[in-house]
């Protein structure tokens, strides 16, 4: 840097120069001076598409020109609470979803009432400081400002307690306030990471109490977030989350008892026809609902006489949202939930070069579930297989049953789209999903 500086330019130059490096102005402490050189407007002639990129302390921050910014006081922190039915239409699933980056993949999923410290805003995200070292984006509209002068939630948790019942195990932990949480699963353990809470845990009870739960622990990884992890006898079928008062519980779903020789008996198996609203159409016009809905409805077909009892989330054409699509499932405890879907590709993606068979999932323990029905749609339909994705999608999120979604054929492919309208391409998907089931729930019961 040389030892005299220029004299600072005007505003208009010093926020718009064509070249800004002639400018390198001391910022005393609590200023902020920058160049934003301006950029050619977008090709409709009326967006602009100049970014701002700030990096401070290993940390960048980017954002559309022009630029709206709010500052949040820490010293005087806002605490906020959650709430993802503000217009109150009930129909939501009271949660609302957290992002490590502003409109990231679903990292956390908050319950309604869940308290957080508001530290920052990025156009119509709000950034929760979960704890010193955590950081949380939700919707901005998902936020509801408490008092000025409340408190930021924080506080001991007490000790906690398992209480088994006849479908889960319910762990129950004493919260100071309706902290934010994450769940997140492995192969046979559930951990609880509470944030803003520090352990005054004295005992766990759990001893031989139930045989689901082969031992508990707790850890500080942080002085404000704790952990307590179960460990389970049995891998993860599903699990659950509420609060009730400030306790949070924590329920875990015991795996049901599959007959190895017939998989199916007993089974409740949950199938979603995809759409309407929207579907994708194909080039004579056929629509994605009416063929999703037939490939249910002969899917039901061959899962019922092996045992199992099938439920649809719709039966006709009329729409039907995410959510009660979801909580269907839920309430009717089911034990696997499958979304049947015709696939499509967005513009500029050739369509002949990136077709085939493709299943997705979310939790951990869906994997083999889309594992088993890639294999037999593979199977059945004959096209090129495409794999396995984790996919954020409404219908694979839920956490109580293995859930998976599949994109068996393309409906935009003009030999796809015959095969989807005829009964024999039909049948096809239908039995590919009605074997792939039936693995999975066959390789579950082998497993001890």
């Amino acid at each position: 840097m040389p030892d005299t500086l220029p004299a600072e330019p005007a505003w208009g130059v010093r926020a718009f120069a064509t070249d800004p490096a002639a400018y390198r102005l001391a910022a005393p402490s609590g200023r902020y001076v920058g160049w934003l050189p301006t950029a050619p407007l977008c090709a409709d002639g009326k967006t602009a598409c100049a970014m701002l990129e700030v990096a401070a302390a290993g940390d960048t921050a980017r954002a559309r020109w022009p630029l709206a910014i709010s500052l949040a006081d820490l010293a005087f922190p806002t605490v906020v609470v959650l709430n993802d039915d503000t217009a109150h239409t009930g129909t939501t699933d009271s949660l609302v979803p957290g992002r490590a980056v502003p409109y990231g993949t679903y990292n956390w999923f908050f319950p309604t009432g869940t308290t957080a410290v508001l530290s920052g805003r990025w156009e119509d995200q709000a950034r929760l400081q979960l704890s010193r070292n955590a950081l949380a984006w939700v919707g901005a509209g998902d936020v509801v400002p408490l008092p000025a002068g409340t408190p930021p939630p924080g506080g001991t948790v007490g000790s906690v307690r398992l209480v088994p019942g006849p479908t889960a195990v319910t762990l129950r932990v004493p919260l100071p306030a309706k902290l934010p949480f994450q769940v997140t699963e492995g192969d046979r353990s559930i951990t609880l990471r509470i944030y803003g809470g520090a352990s005054d845990i004295n005992g766990m009870q759990y001893g031989g109490t139930d045989p689901l739960v082969a031992g508990m622990r707790y850890a500080q990884p942080a002085a404000d977030e704790l952990t307590i992890t179960l460990e389970l006898s049995r891998r993860v079928w599903g699990y659950r989350t509420r609060f009730d008062g400030r306790d949070l519980l924590l329920e875990v779903r015991r795996p049901p008892q599959i007959d190895p020789e017939h998989p199916l008996r007993g089974r409740v198996i949950v199938l979603d026809p995809g759409h309407p609203p929207l579907g994708a159409k194909g080039p004579t016009g056929l629509w994605e609902p009416v063929v999703t809905l037939a490939v249910a409805f002969k899917a039901q077909q061959l899962l019922e006489p092996a045992g199992a009892r099938v439920l649809l989330t719709r039966t006709d054409a009329t729409p039907v949202e995410l959510f009660p699509r979801t909580h269907f499932a839920e309430l009717h405890d089911a034990d696997v939930v499958v979304s049947i879907h015709a696939n499509a590709l967005p513009d500029g993606v050739n369509p002949f070069s990136n077709v085939g068979t493709s299943v997705y999932y979310f939790q951990p323990r869906s994997a083999a579930l889309a594992r088993e029905l890639d294999r037999a749609l593979v199977a059945q339909l004959g096209v090129r297989d495409l794999g396995l994705g984790r996919g954020d999608y409404a219908l694979v999120r839920p956490t109580w049953m293995p859930a998976a979604l599949t994109e068996a054929l393309f409906i935009m492919i003009p030999e796809q789209e015959a095969m989807l309208a005829s009964d024999d391409g039909q049948w096809r998907y239908a039995r590919g999903i009605a074997r792939g089931i039936e693995s999975f729930l066959r390789e579950r019961a082998k497993q001890p």
